[in-house]
């Protein structure tokens, strides 16, 4: 699938169990990516896209694999928060229009979305909300844990570390790294902080592949070069400073300041936006 953003492509080949009507393994093949969307899917993708192992080819000849777009994966991640939401509240069925309308889409993209990676489902049960979930997760690559480096221990980062959702998620933020001196050596929420000096030598150790940068501007092309050096292939950037993407990696750019001044205008203006949209 091509972007018509940047023209780079994405390909997800998975490898089917000819014996279960799920996905048993999955990876992404993919150019270079500076995308920046305002998604918190990018969490996934960005896993997706560090895995470090070839392209698996399916199992069966037959069935050949199938590109899907950047917004597909990006929804996976909305059916697959429902799913838990759901499966949490004791809810075991669900039918693909009911589950659509949870998320905001159509029902008909919801089944071509899902008709990307497998067989879900039966027309009377509907879902396995349960096992739907889970293969999801599977897909995307959250069913397993993934170490996470942190790139500046300011007050951004220093929360950032604090937060649970992560691990909730799948992602163990197992090594942070910061220039200044006083911090370097001390254990930060559990994690040791160490200096951008080791960089190179800490991340191999750690098998770490994905990075959350929360450091200052200044130096920040060098330290992500260094760091894909290092076998980081996807960047989490909050700071607000435009990158140059090294090959082979994806960089996502999470702008706090932006995002609240696109709320400050749809705040302002969405009345006027109301009435813009086309009449059903």
């Amino acid at each position: 699938m091509t972007n018509p953003a940047t023209g780079h492509w994405f390909r997800f080949t998975r490898k089917v169990d000819t014996a279960l009507p799920t996905v048993i393994d999955f990876t992404v093949q993919e150019s270079t990516v500076p995308i920046a969307t305002d998604s918190t899917a990018w969490w996934w993708i960005l896993m997706a896209t560090a895995r470090d192992k070839d392209t698996v080819q399916a199992e069966d000849p037959k069935r050949s694999a199938k590109p899907v777009s950047l917004p597909t994966v990006e929804r996976l991640s909305v059916y697959r928060r429902t799913l838990e939401e759901l499966s949490s509240d004791g809810v075991e069925y669900i039918h693909s229009h009911q589950l659509a309308a949870l998320v905001g889409v159509n029902p008909a993209q919801l089944r071509r979305d899902l008709a990307s990676f497998g067989t879900f489902g039966n027309i009377s049960r509907g879902y396995n909300v349960s096992q739907m979930g889970s293969t999801i997760g599977h897909i995307i690559g959250t069913d397993t844990v993934q170490n996470v480096a942190l790139f500046g221990l300011g007050d951004l980062g220093r929360a950032l570390l604090s937060y649970r959702g992560f691990e909730e998620r799948g992602f163990h933020i197992a090594a942070a790294f910061d220039v200044d001196a006083d911090k370097v050596g001390r254990v930060f929420a559990g994690r040791r902080c160490y200096s951008i000096d080791e960089l190179e030598e800490v991340l191999p150790e750690l098998d770490i592949h994905i990075a959350v940068l929360a450091t200052t501007r200044e130096g920040l092309q060098a330290l992500v070069d260094r760091a894909a050096g290092a076998g980081i292939r996807s960047f989490l950037n909050f700071v607000p400073k435009l990158l140059k993407t090294p090959a082979n990696s994806a960089i996502e750019y999470m702008d706090i300041s932006a995002k609240l001044e696109k709320l400050s205008f749809l705040s302002q203006n969405k009345p006027e936006l109301d009435q813009q949209k086309p009449k059903a």
